[in-house]
């Protein structure tokens, strides 16, 4: 197997450098708002690295879901969200990519007296 010399790999670092610097980046934001009337919410959710803010304060009998991305080199997907019989599932806006940068984070407004779980654990409200 044959190694890159030190100047190579400058230069190959380098011209991923400049490919991505052309690419667009910046931040986007989706929102959905699903109708709910349980006393537990369990979001799902399988990226431990997208953090997940919850909130009280959505309106009565409803659950609002927003998802911020900040991306570079690649474009933020629209998630596949779902909320059915109490379990709110959330896609990842981040696509499988293997070029590019991207980073996400969810905010979830909950009805007063709902109890949230993350993956069935209790999750802690703002």
């Amino acid at each position: 197997m044959k190694t890159l010399s030190r100047s190579s790999a400058i230069g190959l670092a380098l011209v991923v450098a400049i490919t991505l610097t052309g690419c667009s980046s910046g931040g986007h934001s989706e929102q959905e708002s699903f109708g709910f009337d349980g006393e537990t919410l369990n979001v799902v959710h399988d990226n431990s690295y997208m953090p997940i803010n919850v909130a009280r304060g959505a309106g009565d009998g409803e659950v609002t879901v927003e998802v911020t991305t900040q991306t570079l080199g690649q474009s933020p997907e629209t998630p596949a969200w779902s909320l059915t019989d109490g379990v709110l599932n959330l896609g990842t806006p981040c696509g499988g990519s293997i070029v590019g940068y991207c980073e996400a984070s969810y905010s979830i407004q909950v009805p007063d007296g709902t109890e949230v779980l993350v993956n069935g654990q209790p999750a802690s409200l703002g």
